[in-house]
């Protein structure tokens, strides 16, 4: 199983990388079994946007880079 550490030493395709740090964060759990209540943890719009990214990760790097700040940011 991948870890963080695994994922720093990616260095492929940015854009891997950083769909994959997303997917380790604990947020992308809790949406998978709790999808309300992380909802109301992380706001309507930032969920949004972590539900367009479960739809469809292929995202820009900017977006994937700006997506996977903001979780990190996350006090949840």
């Amino acid at each position: 199983m991948l870890g963080p550490a695994d994922i720093d030493d990616w260095d492929e395709d940015e854009s891997d990388r950083l769909r994959a740090a997303i997917r380790l964060l604990p947020i992308m759990r809790r949406m998978r079994d709790e999808p309300g209540a992380a909802r109301a943890a992380i706001g309507a719009t930032l969920a949004t946007r972590l539900e367009a990214f479960s739809q469809d990760a292929r995202r820009p790097v900017h977006e994937l880079r700006s997506l996977l700040d903001d979780l990190r940011r996350l006090r949840v």
